[in-house]
């Protein structure tokens, strides 16, 4: 299927999204509400500047989903995953990624390829500090390739399953050193992107997501 035929899907991350459920996502994929963090709808509709009702609806979108887990006594949390659940999350997307991935390869333009770049620009500028930014855009980058995917229904798992890593390392450092080859892996990508090399390109995507997986394995 070629690319005109396809219609890009908005992530809650990265969209003009202001609708409750996306804000209460962004917060706590950027690390505002922590892992086993109490979601109290009161609290939350004043934050949000909503009733307690949409507070609820929300809620109950982001449990069903798994990010948030309601239990009688303790109300509302935000989920704590199982270390177990990295590593299930890194193994299916060794597999998800180059099935995405290796369509963009061969589908690009131009356009996609400034995008691109713009995305590295902005992760290679980020303040060291900064490393919700630098987690977003690297999100971004990856987000950016996929999401023009014809098989919409592999781009939503790929999605749930990124979101779950970000809530994960939210509040991890990431560091100087990690920071430093994941932009080299970046721009190799970007070279056998530019050259239509798909071997290439899914070689280097691979060695990026297990490069990723063995340096968070250390803080689960």
């Amino acid at each position: 299927m070629s690319k005109e035929h396809t219609q890009e899907l908005q992530s809650p991350l990265f969209s003009d999204d202001t609708s409750l459920y996306a804000r209460v996502i962004r917060d706590i994929s950027n690390g505002v509400f922590k892992a086993g963090d109490r979601l109290v709808t009161t609290k939350l509709a004043t934050r949000y500047e909503v009733s307690v009702n949409p507070i609820r609806e929300a809620l109950k979108q982001l449990q069903g989903e798994g990010f948030v887990t309601v239990s009688p006594n303790s109300g509302a949390r935000v989920t704590q995953f199982e270390n177990k659940t990295m590593r299930d999350v890194f193994e299916i997307l060794q597999l998800l990624d180059p099935y995405l991935m290796e369509w963009f390869v061969l589908e690009h333009d131009k356009e996609d390829i400034k995008i691109l770049n713009d995305i590295l620009k902005k992760m290679e500028n980020v303040a060291e500090d900064d490393q919700v930014s630098f987690r977003n855009l690297d999100t971004q980058f990856h987000w950016h390739m996929y999401s023009q995917h014809y098989n919409k229904s592999a781009i939503e798992l790929w999605c749930q399953k990124r979101l779950v890593l970000q809530i994960m390392h939210a509040n991890l450092p990431i560091k100087a050193s990690r920071v430093d080859k994941s932009l080299k892996e970046h721009r190799e990508m970007m070279v056998a992107i530019q050259a239509r090399d798909l071997d290439a390109s899914l070689e280097i995507l691979r060695k990026h997501i297990s490069n990723s997986g063995t340096y968070w394995s250390r803080y689960f």
